[in-house]
C-alpha cells in the first residue's frame, strides 16, 4: 500500500496526518478552489512542479476529507465537474459537443 502524500503510517499500522505536508495539501485546495495555477507549488518527488495527473488525483482522493473536511473537498469536485469540458449525452455517456465532418467526404 502506497501511503498517500500527507499521512504517515504509525507503528501500529494506522495513518497518521503529517502536520508539514498536511498544510500544502489544504494549499493546494484552496489554490484549486479560487481558480489559481498549481504550477508554482513544489512537488514532492523533488521536480520542479506537481504534474497535472498527479493533482487530480489528489483532488479526487477522499482520503484528504480528515485534512481539509467535507465541505473543502465538495467545494473540489464542484469546481473540477465545472471545469470539464465534456458533454454527456441523455444516457450519460461522455460525448465531444461539436462533431466534425471532413471537407473532402462527400454524404452518399
Amino acid at each position: 500500500m502506497r501511503i498517500p502524500y500527507g499521512f504517515i503510517l504509525t507503528g501500529s499500522r494506522a495513518l497518521r496526518i503529517n502536520k508539514d505536508e498536511a498544510d500544502v495539501i489544504a494549499m493546494i485546495f484552496d489554490f484549486y478552489i479560487a481558480g489559481a495555477s498549481l504550477g508554482k507549488i513544489p512537488s514532492p518527488t523533488g521536480k520542479p512542479k506537481w504534474t497535472r495527473a498527479s493533482v487530480d488525483h489528489l483532488l479526487s482522493n477522499g482520503k484528504y476529507v480528515a485534512i481539509i473536511g467535507w465541505e473543502k473537498f465538495l467545494d473540489a469536485q464542484f469546481e473540477k465537474s465545472a471545469r470539464c469540458n465534456i458533454d454527456y449525452d441523455q444516457e450519460g455517456s461522455p460525448r465531444k459537443d461539436t462533431r466534425y465532418v471532413s471537407p473532402d467526404m462527400t454524404l452518399i
